[in-house]
């Protein structure tokens, strides 16, 4: 993957438009972890700040980084920039159980300014602007951050001079915050061995599981919040759009992605472990008050507790729920009607699974652009958000599975993914009775819960929409029958079932996936997995860091406790004295023996004798005894200059 380096040159204040009240009035950005980011869409723009300084020509800048309201992106693509290292740092801050405000407390500082006015501080304009810190606390050395770069080949050497150019980026850059030095690694992206070519039969299916590395914003029925899977749409659209930037929409084209030749599943959260989750079904619900999920259809419940429903999340056959993370990110627009706005995004680091299947002779194209390009789904696809990476493809021929059902038995039709049922009249069917036609197989003469004392099947509803960026328009609204509906059946005879299969329309979107399974495949109760801690992590320099700014910050408040309490009195000459023995001894032995030997007053010692014993100086090791009295002395100074002023007035 192809990097953008940017090392500080001073402090930096990439500003989120946040603040703390009165504390901070202009926050950094970080992330939910505490690490302090430059945000992609800051980055970018001052990218095409500086490849206009350098004299690019307008048309180049254009195929670069696009042009507003085009739905033709620009070659470039970037992720926000983190601190070098921010993987392994990540992993040892969650690890470690760290709270995003110890982290960023780490990297940051606060700085106060006033404005000027006649030569004087003008009234009520001090501000506190958090900042983060030139040199890493880590490293010692500059901080530096990188950013995740995806750019056509032919644009890369100027790019390259793009970066070079790039001197500012933040908050006050004209006021000496955010100098930075920055450069560009231009590499081509990961490619997987492919075995598809090993593969014998006439349909074969890839298994594949991506990670997100950006922040990924999916449509949904809500513009200001995020779906919480990735649509089969927008996979096919993805991989539309990249067959289209090297192939012509001829009748190949037309096979892959028109004729239902493909089928492009949904993308639901998983794992590393590649674990297949499915929404929820209906029959898996939560009592209030307890912990677990309960398997409604086999599930005794003899205290006749009332038991709800799941109405989101993902399971398995384990009955645990997994829900995505999300987090609600902030933005604005610009120009005469500036405006903030929130939106959720689902947070990056998260594992998502999904299948592509069809006809070998098609899906090796597929595969082929699977493996060997950088995968973007959902929103904002050029700047901050989007970027995914390919873990795993396993590729596979595909055996028809089926599942024996005896008489009398109860089975379950499960729905894998929101089902269209076309009516015939331009519209869809979301009955129970259209859609048991549509399962056909012999189910459609089947009475769901028929006989049963308590009814376990239910339909859920969806609105999906969507928006045409060529034609620039919204498409139309339709209510669907949402996945995780389930319908429990009695089998009147035998009955030989297919393990999965699809029905209804837009199958090669994601859509009419069902499910056979048993009430008993599901356990009966989850059991809530154990929080494994990772107490080695907690050694990691970062940790070792923040314990060191703990231990300075209850260094610093013993030291003013102790003044506040000790009461002595001492002169400013004899203050500077100590100052300056404590500044030459080497380690606490030595400045008590610099004493002895250099102050003559039997009173004087004794008084710096108190103060190491009743401060317990001794308490500190290394340089921390030096910096604790250092603060002890100029506090008492201090105190001695506020009660020498309260005596004249």
């Amino acid at each position: 993957m192809s990097r953008i380096n940017i090392t500080l040159r001073s402090d930096l204040c990439a500003a989120s438009g946040d603040g703390f009240s009165s504390v901070i009035d202009t926050d950094v950005s970080y992330d939910k972890y505490g690490f302090p980011v430059i945000g992609a869409r800051r980055l970018k723009g001052c990218l095409r700040d500086a490849a206009k300084l350098i004299g690019t020509s307008e048309d180049t800048i254009n195929e670069i980084f696009g042009t507003s309201g085009n739905d033709k992106p620009g070659s470039l693509k970037i992720s926000d920039a983190h601190i070098k290292g921010y993987e392994e740092l990540k992993q040892e801050a969650v690890s470690s159980g760290l709270n995003a405000e110890e982290v960023i407390s780490l990297f940051t500082y606060t700085r106060a300014a006033t404005a000027i006015e006649n030569d004087t501080a003008k009234d009520n304009s001090l501000r506190f602007t958090r900042v983060v810190k030139h040199y890493s606390p880590l490293t010692k050395a500059e901080t530096e951050f990188e950013a995740e770069v995806d750019i056509d080949e032919r644009f890369a050497a100027e790019f390259s001079d793009i970066c070079k150019a790039l001197r500012n980026i933040g908050y006050k850059r004209n006021r000496g915050y955010g100098a930075v030095k920055c450069s560009f690694d231009f590499s081509k992206p990961k490619v997987l061995s492919s075995d598809i070519n090993d593969l014998t039969g006439e349909t074969v299916s890839i298994t594949y599981l991506i990670k997100l590395r950006d922040n990924v914003m999916l449509p949904s029925s809500a513009s200001d919040e995020t779906a919480d899977f990735i649509s089969g749409t927008s996979v096919m659209g993805f991989f539309a759009n990249e067959y289209l930037k090297s192939n012509p929409a001829d009748e190949a084209f037309e096979n892959i992605f028109l004729k239902n030749n493909i089928a492009f599943s949904n993308l639901y959260i998983s794992d590393e472990n590649m674990k297949e989750y499915f929404p929820a079904p209906v029959i898996l619900g939560k009592i209030k008050g307890e912990d677990g999920v309960f398997n409604i259809v086999t599930y005794k419940n003899d205290n006749g507790k009332i038991i709800k429903p799941v109405k989101s999340g993902y399971s398995c056959f384990d009955s645990v729920i997994k829900k995505p993370l999300t987090e609600t990110v902030y933005h604005h627009t610009r120009g005469e009607e500036s405006n903030l706005y929130t939106q959720t995004s689902l947070c990056s680091g998260q594992y998502f699974r999904g299948t592509i299947s069809g006809k070998s002779e098609y899906v090796k194209a597929i595969y082929d652009i699977l493996t060997h390009s950088t995968l973007r789904f959902g929103r904002s696809k050029t700047a901050q958000y989007s970027s995914c990476e390919l873990i795993k493809a396993e590729v596979s021929p595909i055996s028809d599975s089926v599942k024996a059902i005896k008489a009398g038995e109860q089975f379950i039709v499960l729905l894998l993914s929101d089902v269209l049922i076309p009516d015939g009249m331009g519209g869809y069917d979301i009955s129970v009775q259209g859609l048991g036609k549509a399962l056909g197989n012999g189910i459609e003469q089947l009475e769901c819960d028929k006989d049963e004392k308590v009814k376990r099947s239910a339909l859920r509803y969806r609105i999906i929409a969507g928006y045409n960026s060529k034609w620039n328009i919204q498409k139309p609204q339709v209510r669907t029958i949402a996945a995780g509906s389930t319908l429990v059946f009695r089998a009147g005879s035998d009955m030989k079932l297919p393990s999965e299969f699809s029905i209804g329309a837009k199958n090669n979107e994601g859509f009419g996936r069902v499910m056979i399974c048993r009430p008993e495949d599901f356990a009966e109760r989850s059991v809530k997995p154990e929080k494994i801690v990772n107490k080695a992590a907690n050694s990691g320099a970062l940790c070792k860091h923040i314990d060191e700014n703990k231990a300075i910050e209850e260094m610093r408040s013993r030291a003013v406790s102790f003044v506040a309490s000790f009461g002595g009195e001492m002169n400013s000459s004899q203050i500077g004295r100590y100052t300056m023995m404590v500044k030459q001894a080497t380690d606490l032995s030595e400045f008590q023996n610099i004493m002895v030997k250099n102050i003559q007053s039997e009173k004087s010692k004794k008084f710096i004798k108190s103060i190491i014993d009743k401060s317990e100086v001794s308490h500190y090791r290394g340089n921390y005894w030096r910096e604790y009295l250092l603060l002890i002395l100029t506090l008492i100074k201090y105190q001695n200059r506020e009660e020498k002023s309260n005596e004249q007035n």
